[in-house]
């Protein structure tokens, strides 16, 4: 994808920023004591680097310094979210993504650089992703009345203290969690909370309550770290991606084709369908692999007796590195897996090994 550099004349335009918070010739310590606006409050200003979240499952720390802590896997979806989550997958039913859609919230706190702008009234998010930004009214007033939904939702921040606390809603329910497809709702609110500790560091806290999709409310904490010798640059997102749309390499998307039912398992191998009490850890050869059926499975055999072990959407087995390369007849395969209560001979499998290699599936 093309990118160009972004004119830092309209955004000082727009925010008048201290000159130590966003100066290029200043060396920087980052341990020193959090910068302030002229009302007393931090100054979140700068150029940010943020962990690469693309799984909200996961938990890490990078050599740089960001990192996330995650929600355990598997996440606590509703029958509906857990539909969605199935159902996800960009290539069947195109991708927003790489159609150049707005990410929303949470999924644009991942990739390329982040810079954020502020004074005593606004605080403004800009992404070099496809030049996506967020300006967030910060004097807590409230949510705008009548206004569409949209990918971002409708977003008022406050003060808790030192703490920004900023809170979207009317959300038009499209955009995913994170690249590898967790969803959310319409009637989700996304709470993110952001502290500076020091000059060098963000705190970033978000939480989502979303009861359509979760049965408890979800988040995630992070780290960003400043790099105060990085500047943004434009993404013409479009402009990299248009003949790949018409090509077919990216799925175009054209609008929802959510479903409310699980198109891929239906009622019959949803986890519903397992004696999630009776977890069986087995070993043996894979014998048939079906990696693009509904649903996807594969034969184990297993001391002269075969199992259909049901696996994952092949969306999420191809991101979590399990191609159907790796699924192959007569490779030895160990899986943690539960019992259909109604299908002889069936399982769904939590986690596949072949070799080193442990998938989580669920």
């Amino acid at each position: 994808m093309l990118r160009k550099l972004l004119s830092s004349i309209v955004i000082a335009a727009v925010f008048v920023i201290p000159a130590a918070a966003q100066s290029l010739k200043a060396k920087v310590d980052m341990k020193a004591p959090a910068p302030r606006l002229p009302n007393g409050k931090p100054d979140f200003s700068g150029i940010w680097n943020r962990p690469g979240t693309q799984d909200l499952t996961r938990t890490f720390t990078n050599a740089n310094g960001t990192s996330n802590k995650g929600e355990p896997n598997p996440l606590p979806f509703t029958t509906w979210g857990q539909a969605q989550w199935d159902n996800y997958d960009p290539v069947k039913y195109g991708d927003y993504a790489g159609s150049c859609m707005p990410f929303g919230w949470i999924r644009s706190f991942t990739p390329h650089p982040m810079q954020i702008l502020q004074n005593n009234e606004y605080v403004g998010f800009l992404f070099e992703q496809s030049t996506m930004f967020q300006a967030v009214n910060t004097e807590g007033v409230t949510h705008r009345k009548d206004w569409p939904p949209t990918w971002f939702g409708d977003s008022r921040g406050h003060w808790d203290g030192d703490t920004l606390v900023i809170e979207a809603v009317n959300f038009n329910g499209l955009a995913k969690l994170g690249t590898i497809g967790h969803p959310m709702s319409d009637k989700g609110k996304i709470t993110m909370t952001f502290k500076r500790p020091d000059m060098g560091h963000i705190e970033f806290k978000w939480v989502l309550d979303d009861p359509k999709t979760y049965t408890r409310p979800i988040s995630n904490e992070r780290v960003f770290v400043l790099t105060p010798d990085v500047e943004l640059m434009e993404y013409s997102c479009m402009e990299g991606n248009l003949q790949s749309l018409l090509d077919g390499v990216i799925t175009p998307w054209t609008g929802p084709k959510d479903s409310d039912v699980n198109r891929l398992y239906g009622a019959a191998h949803d986890w519903p369908a397992y004696d999630l009490t009776k977890k069986q850890t087995l070993a043996g050869v894979i014998r048939k692999v079906n990696y693009r059926t509904a649903p996807p499975s594969i034969d184990l055999e297993v001391d002269k007796k075969v199992w259909n072990v049901v696996m994952a959407p092949p969306a999420r087995m191809e991101f979590r590195n399990l191609s159907d390369d790796m699924l192959k007849v007569g490779a030895t395969a160990s899986v943690v897996a539960y019992p259909s209560k109604q299908i002889k001979d069936e399982l769904r499998a939590e986690t596949i090994t072949i070799g080193r290699a442990t998938t989580e599936l669920r």
